[in-house]
């Protein structure tokens, strides 16, 4: 049985391999991206960010020198990352390595 007023989110997931922006999740044109958890997981070294847009700012981007570092953050269902009306989500990395990326969110108007 459904819990009242909770929301059902979608999940993301994958592997980036380029370096630059990789192309995550794309939101209907008509819609935004709320995003309630997020994260990489680079198989070498990188700085990895994730970023709203081709050319937006990037946000949690950490420099990690460890490989298989993971860099994760739970934004639960009150506090969310949204990007605007028909905004991709990206991975932006320093290097060409292979990083696993998840992301669980929703659309909305």
């Amino acid at each position: 049985m459904p819990i009242p007023g909770a929301i059902a989110l979608t999940i993301g997931a994958g592997q980036a391999t380029g370096a630059g922006n990789t192309l995550l999740v794309s939101p209907h044109p008509d819609r935004r991206l709320r995003l309630h958890y997020v994260s990489y997981n680079p198989k070498a070294a990188a700085e990895v960010g994730f970023r709203f847009g081709e050319a937006g700012l990037i946000w949690l981007r950490n420099d990690l020198i460890a490989p298989m570092s993971v860099i994760a953050k739970d934004l639960g269902d009150f506090r969310f990352l949204e990007g605007g009306v028909g905004e991709a989500l990206y991975v932006n990395q320093n290097n060409a390595v292979t990083t696993n990326w998840t992301v669980f969110y929703t659309e909305i108007p």
